[in-house]
């Protein structure tokens, strides 16, 4: 599938190259618009060459709808997950996982936000998470705990024992109050929470 969409990328680049390198050839007076004509002239009057050019017309166009439906159809593939049970097929699309893992740790406080992506692979699933943190946590231990949560709760809820890759990357880190889910405001205390990441359970 890989090679087709290579291919594909190929054969746009290259129709969009030659398309665009003859107009500059043009425009820029390198190529006699008199004799470019004359050229068009000869194949609209020539049955041959008619035949021909709309031959060549015919079959990129076709080439191009084909490698189009190739790409679509390897997106829409990418964001669903499939499985069979007993009386049918069940897809679950992926912006239906993505949207769990944003809820899963809505009320994590070290966490402002949380930008998962989610990609469905021959061997599993590839999960990129990007995070906005509130605080100087420790990062190594928050992000482990954080990937075996999510691991876990995406296993659950597809129930299947896929290889799930979870790639986390921190983007940015702020130093804001937050509350303690009693209405107190805290202050960030150094890169400790009042309430432990570890251990957390969704």
């Amino acid at each position: 599938m890989r090679l087709f969409i290579r291919l594909a990328i190929f054969f746009y680049v290259f129709v969009l190259s030659l398309v665009g390198f003859t107009a500059l050839l043009v425009l820029a007076h390198c190529v006699d618009y008199v004799a470019y004509l004359n050229f068009l002239q000869f194949i609209y009057q020539d049955g041959n060459a008619s035949t021909l050019a709309a031959v060549i017309i015919a079959a990129t166009l076709l080439i191009s709808l084909v490698f189009a439906r190739v790409i679509y159809g390897r997106q829409e593939q990418e964001r669903l997950i499939h499985f069979d049970n007993a009386l049918g097929r069940v897809t679950i699309s992926i912006s239906a996982i993505e949207d769990l893992i944003r809820r899963l740790v809505i009320h994590t406080p070290q966490i402002k936000e949380i930008r998962p992506n989610i990609v469905s692979v021959k061997k599993g699933l590839d999960i990129e998470i990007r995070l906005v943190l509130r605080s100087d946590v420790n990062i190594p231990e928050m992000t482990a705990d954080l990937q075996d949560i999510i691991k876990r709760k995406v296993q659950d809820v597809i129930g299947s024992e896929e290889t799930i890759k979870i790639r986390v990357h921190v983007i940015k880190i702020v130093s804001e109050s937050f509350t303690d889910g009693k209405g107190r405001g805290n202050e960030d205390q150094g890169g400790v929470s009042p309430v432990p990441f570890h251990g957390y359970r969704a």
